[in-house]
């Protein structure tokens, strides 16, 4: 598995759990990836249904287990449009869901609703991840890989987790960076989030983690500047001091920015090149932990096809 983000650390685990030799080759270690940036929800989106469905399942499971950093999480979300189905198919996977009542909304939105879900915490999860994988027997190394081929022809399967790597490990120019600016502030105590959307304006979040609150946020696409900006973090601030009033006195701890492996479609699928077999697990976008167990299973199940077959 070449990348250790969270996709790499989870498609890992699930080969090493299927039976296979499995070693992953990083140029840097999770807790320095774009996934330690993550607001890192599991928040209902387009697309890939499935996969978003079968992630939740498990982090549902490791709620249980103290050490993962998975933990429930309420979060209300305010829309500019009215909601018209009071239980939605999209919404049957959550812990629990509910329609705000009309004196529930504040101006200037026209409904809302809470989603029972669930947060990971990054600096937990990711090191959770590795030991994991390392007591299934599993190595990781630090190296930096520049041609796929080099590390095909020395392994029976390589799967690409390598998010924007991509665009130029395989040539796929689809893949462009979405930047993404957040504000960690002192947590005075909030236990679940807000969410809120504008249709062709900006959005703001308020996340909280066990020791600080993600404020967000941006989507810039094409943009790579890892360089925070300091308007952008001034209006993060207000927006969700102006959305949830417990955080008008928590000073700032840190501002941190991500580069989103944005790609129009998410690529699953399994390649045969000259020099063996690839399998491709990437363009995520903003959703690397959301869909990142239910990728991981598929990999896992064209792997197996592959190879059975061969």
């Amino acid at each position: 598995v070449v990348g250790s983000g969270v996709s790499g650390l989870t498609t890992a685990i699930r080969l090493a759990e299927a039976g296979f030799s499995t070693s992953i080759l990083t140029r840097e270690r999770a807790t320095d990836t774009t996934s330690i940036v993550a607001a890192a929800i599991w928040f209902p989106e387009p697309g890939s249904r499935s996969f978003m469905e079968r992630s939740l399942e498990v982090f549902l499971e490791l709620i249980g287990d103290q050490s993962a950093g998975v933990y429930p999480l309420d979060v209300t979300e305010y829309l500019d449009y009215p909601l018209e189905d009071a239980n939605p198919s999209w919404a049957q996977p959550l812990r629990s869901y509910r329609i705000l009542t009309a004196d529930e909304v504040p101006a200037p939105f026209a409904s809302g609703h809470v989603l029972g879900t669930v947060r990971i915490e990054p600096p937990i999860y990711l090191p959770y991840l590795e030991n994991r994988f390392e007591t299934l027997g599993g190595v990781i190394t630090e190296q930096e890989v520049t041609d796929l081929s080099d590390v095909a022809a020395e392994n029976r399967v390589v799967v690409n987790c390598t998010g924007l790597g991509a665009r130029s490990l395989v040539g796929d120019t689809s893949m462009k960076p979405v930047r993404g600016q957040v504000v960690h502030v002192e947590n005075p105590g909030i236990t679940d989030g807000h969410h809120t959307q504008i249709e062709g304006g900006p959005f703001t979040y308020v996340l909280p983690r066990n020791e600080v609150v993600v404020l967000g946020g941006t989507r810039l696409v094409g943009e790579w500047s890892l360089v925070p900006d300091d308007e952008t973090t001034k209006r993060i601030v207000e927006d969700a001091r102006s959305l949830d009033p417990r955080l008008a006195t928590s000073e700032i701890v840190k501002v941190a920015v991500g580069l989103r492996p944005g790609r129009p479609t998410v690529r699953v699928e399994l390649e045969e090149t000259l020099s063996g077999l690839v399998a491709h697990n990437y363009g995520h976008d903003g959703n690397g932990y959301g869909l990142s167990w239910g990728c991981a299973e598929e990999v896992v199940r064209l792997i197996e096809y592959a190879t059975s077959t061969s």
